[in-house]
């Protein structure tokens, strides 16, 4: 394969192989620690996650720290060769900091503070939230650093979703003031005439506003960039005291909320999360073709480097519709389909159910029954032999493609913002759901594709496909427009060039700006269907042969 890169785990020189472990959910069962040790060698385990959601077990009270269940846990890996992926526990904040500190807890959107306990529901702009996450970073990395077994920084957990409070709104409005500066120019960018919108203060913006579309695109900006700040300042304690240890953070595919081209700038690995479900009814190799465009998105946020598959089930999830379970064989094939896109680790989640909570009937390794002569467990050890075979590809990535696909994140928020294009299952606008239907056909095809952003290096292919690439600049568009006068091929469809990065639609006609000179078409009208209606196109798509100066189609 090619390219080749570093190994990023070089003291294993092979794919890691693991799963998220939580050692403190049994502190009680002595005896369950030490078969776990057991079991991973058996099975050909190399690594594993821990302490994601462990600040209580770390610090039960503000300032007293309890190191001993992980230390055990370090000393256990050492003696079993396992590579520690050691979490910092954000992802869910401990009580008796909530109870003390209620501002840190996030506020929705009609103005309701979440309550203690769950996950994932941090203010992210909170500077005391910042402050103790900041605290036990420091004395994690202090406590390991130059431990054996410590090999990387796994930052909270899925980072997602947005704060409305009022440390938000005042971040916000800053914000806002640094990106355009007068008030002026704001009223300008959302168009707020409208409906009489316009402020006259920085200190009257909301944090949302569905007549205003402009903010709610300014909103996902604004939230992603809280997101990425509070994930810098988890890492700054940690590449202080462990600069050799290389930190990352699980990504979650096409997340709504998060615009991970700016996330990959600011993490050493790219890992990724990814649960495909597996239904009898549905076109396996559909399935399929969904993680692969996945995996080659992971591929283009590392720039082609190997990434890690962070989480995946063996069997089934417990949060959707219909848990169906994977099928003899399934899983295996996920998890090479994986490393043949360049995965260089593969975990689990989880590695032993838990007997209680959430997540108690969600898919693991290790049953409620136990491990040995279970289905799962079969599978999975011979994944493992598997993997350990296929060392020699490890630090691999897939092989370079001539054609692109853009991805864009700002496209995508600027539809789900806009009222009026039609909304489908897939998270309201149906972007996403239209990059994988091209990708799909171009994989079908057997043509090798790159995932890039708005701002990657065109010049790097033959083609580039921008499946409707809705929000696009002036600069965007010439990048595009020069590419194809310099001899390479774009395909781009319906939605292309609607508005420009504000969310504004463009004067001229779409798709702009300045493109039906460029496409030597015009968008006059779009019409939308109901689900069951079908259009049936008789005779040539484009209308008369020969020469002709205008054509009017149905989009």
């Amino acid at each position: 394969m090619d390219p080749s890169y570093p190994h990023q785990f070089p003291k294993s020189g092979q794919i890691l192989y693991g799963a998220d472990y939580n050692p403190d959910q049994w502190l009680d069962s002595p005896e369950v620690l030490e078969d776990d040790i057991r079991l991973m060698k058996h099975l050909g385990v190399t690594s594993a996650s821990i302490g994601i959601f462990s600040w209580t077990s770390l610090e039960p009270e503000e300032g007293v720290f309890c190191f001993d269940w992980l230390d055990a846990t370090m000393e256990r890996f050492e003696r079993a060769g396992l590579t520690a992926f050691l979490a910092t526990p954000s992802a869910s904040k401990p009580n008796w900091l909530a109870q003390q500190h209620p501002e840190i807890c996030r506020v929705d959107q009609d103005g309701k503070r979440a309550p203690l306990g769950g996950r994932h529901n941090h203010c992210p702009t909170s500077p005391i939230y910042r402050q103790y996450v900041r605290r036990i970073n420091h004395e994690l990395a202090k406590r390991y650093a130059g431990h054996p077994a410590l090999g990387l920084w796994h930052i909270g957990n899925e980072f997602s979703g947005e704060c409305h409070c009022e440390l938000c709104r005042k971040a916000f409005q800053e914000w806002l003031k640094a990106r355009y500066g007068t008030l002026e120019a704001l009223n300008d960018a959302w168009w707020t005439a409208f409906w009489n919108s316009t402020f006259t203060a920085w200190e009257q913006i909301p944090t949302s506003d569905k007549a205003i579309d402009g903010l709610g695109v300014d909103w996902r900006r604004f939230m992603n960039d809280q997101h990425v700040s509070f994930l810098e300042n988890e890492m700054a304690p940690l590449r202080e005291l462990t600069p050799q240890i290389p930190c990352t953070t699980n990504l979650m595919g096409t997340n709504a909320s998060t615009n991970y081209w700016q996330w990959s700038k600011s993490i050493d690995i790219i890992s990724n999360d990814l649960y495909p479900l597996p239904d009898d009814r549905a076109d396996g190799g559909r399935r399929g073709l969904h993680s692969d465009f996945t995996h080659s998105l992971m591929r283009g946020l590392s720039g082609g480097k190997p990434w890690i598959l962070m989480e995946c089930s063996p069997s089934s999830v417990n949060w959707s519709t219909v848990n169906k379970l994977k099928r003899p064989g399934v899983h295996m094939q996920e998890v090479l389909q994986a490393v043949a896109n360049g995965a260089d680790a593969v975990h689990y989640f989880q590695w032993r159910k838990s007997r209680g909570g959430f997540e108690k009937y969600h898919g693991a390794v290790v049953d409620h029954a136990g491990a040995e002569g279970t289905r799962v467990f079969g599978e999975c050890e011979e994944i493992g032999r598997i993997l350990g075979t296929l060392s020699p590809i490890s630090g691999h990535s897939s092989p370079r493609a001539e054609v692109a696909m853009v991805y864009d994140w700002e496209s995508r928020w600027a539809l789900g913002a806009s009222i009026g294009p039609k909304p489908t299952q897939e998270g309201g606008d149906g972007y996403s759901q239209a990059c994988r239907d091209h990708f799909r056909a171009l994989r079908r095809a057997g043509l090798e594709v790159d995932i890039i952003s708005v701002e990657g290096d065109f010049s790097k292919y033959k083609l580039v496909v921008t499946p409707a690439l809705y929000a696009l600049s002036e600069a965007t568009a010439q990048r595009l427009t020069d590419f194809a006068e310099a001899g390479g091929t774009w395909v781009t469809t319906y939605f292309t060039g609607y508005v420009d990065p504000t969310n504004r639609c463009w004067r001229g006609g779409f798709p702009g700006p300045q493109l039906r000179k460029v496409f030597g078409l015009w968008n006059e009208e779009v019409d939308y269907l109901f689900d069951d209606e079908k259009v049936l196109i008789k005779g040539a798509v484009c209308g008369p042969t020969g020469t002709t100066e205008g054509v009017h189609i149905v989009e």
